[in-house]
């Protein structure tokens, strides 16, 4: 019995070593029994003919998030977290998720990734997938295309003509090469590729160099925004709401006079570009010359977008410095009152330029009253000189 004792303890160590090896695997990015084993072997006897993509979760992990589910599994594959609601904007209900391709890309943005939505060939695809990168697609979901759903492709194999997709309902599955670009195609070949800023693994495009930069010009990194907004211009992209948004960073940096240059580019190359007209007024208001022009181009941005408070507020600025004051309070007004839903800051700037047009209009008492309810607003509210008087005296 002794001797049979100690020939069971080596047995029930080499059990728990096989029981290792599977958890070993996992965590090495190993594929398990299934589709991803089979697609991770043909890419490795046919690199040129397959791919796969280790370590991506699968969408069914991640039910709570409903259809962007297969958004949530690619975040978490770039080491992001996610929870239930997590995907909404700030201050929204957390059930309702995004529901537009802009949406997702402003989800992407706050996780400090940067995505580029487009409509990809089928050779594209493989080449991100061949560089370990996950991509999102729009497919459609039933034969009388009724209806799209978005899927994650972690692979193909061109020897079997097959795609590795990832959906809810349905789960990762290889799919027919046909059936796929079939469903693929229906929805315009739509696909978004995520990835991290400093990700090296393929080098940028021109539209891609442009995608990149409006990431980081929304998180405020005017340096790497301008490098490639510049780099995608001499790459040949062209697009006016590039070339106004690289305007404000040139506006930022001191660089006035490019900046000009280019809102009036924009202007020649759409001129239906609401913003050029109306950040081209702002400069020009900005300088004290050409005021003439600078209103005529901020009533051209509200013809554009008759209700943007912002267009109102450099109409307005226009008028103040050509000392229309009267016409320029009543502009101010309509701003201010539509601002509500802006940020804080962003109405009491249009609050205190309200009050300047009437106080240099000859209506302290309403610039009084627009004073007090900023005040009311934030009583620690830095205010010009000249308004100074005018504030109460136990401020």
């Amino acid at each position: 019995m002794s001797g049979a004792r100690g020939q069971c303890g080596p047995l029930r160590k080499d059990r728990r070593l096989l029981l290792l090896i599977p958890a070993l695997c996992v965590l090495a990015g190993c594929a398990g029994p299934g589709p991803d084993r089979d697609f991770r072997l043909a890419a490795r006897r046919e690199p040129e003919r397959a791919a796969w993509v280790p370590k991506v979760p699968p969408v069914s992990d991640f039910k709570s998030c409903g259809e962007q589910a297969p958004l949530a599994a690619v975040l978490r594959f770039w080491g992001r977290p996610v929870r239930p609601g997590s995907l909404a904007e700030p201050g929204a209900d957390p059930a309702e998720l995004p529901d537009s391709e802009e949406a997702v890309v402003r989800t992407v943005w706050r996780q400090g990734l940067w995505a580029y939505p487009c409509s990809a060939s089928d050779e594209r695809l493989k080449e991100w997938l061949r560089a370990g990168l996950p991509v999102l697609v729009r497919l459609e979901e039933a034969a009388d295309g009724a209806s799209l759903v978005d899927a994650l492709v972690v692979g193909f194999d061109d020897t079997k003509s097959l795609r590795l997709v990832d959906r809810v309902p349905g789960g990762r599955a290889g799919q027919p090469s046909a059936d796929f670009l079939r469903r693929w195609r229906a929805a315009d070949h739509r696909a978004l590729l995520i990835r991290p800023p400093d990700d090296a693994r393929l080098e940028l495009g021109a539209e891609e160099r442009m995608f990149r930069g409006r990431y980081f010009e929304a998180a405020g990194q005017a340096a790497p925004a301008v490098r490639d907004y510049e780099a995608a211009l001499e790459a040949g992209a062209r697009s006016p709401a590039m070339l106004v948004s690289l305007g404000n960073l040139y506006r930022g940096l001191d660089r006035a006079g490019e900046a000009e240059e280019l809102y009036r580019r924009a202007i020649r190359e759409d001129p239906r570009q609401a913003r050029a007209y109306n950040n081209l007024a702002y400069l020009l208001a900005e300088q004290n010359r050409d005021l003439d022009e600078a209103a005529r181009l901020a009533r051209q941005a509200l013809v554009l977008d008759p209700a943007n408070p912002l267009f109102m507020d450099t109409l307005g600025y226009a008028l103040m410095e050509h000392k229309q004051y009267d016409e320029a309070a009543r502009v101010l007004e309509r701003a201010w009152g539509r601002s509500r839903w802006y940020p804080t800051h962003t109405q009491m700037e249009i609050g205190l330029r309200l009050a300047l047009a009437h106080f240099r209009g000859g209506q302290e008492h309403l610039a009084s009253e627009v004073l007090r309810d900023l005040l009311s607003m934030d009583p620690s509210l830095a205010l010009p000189e000249e308004l100074r008087p005018l504030a109460p005296a136990d401020r």
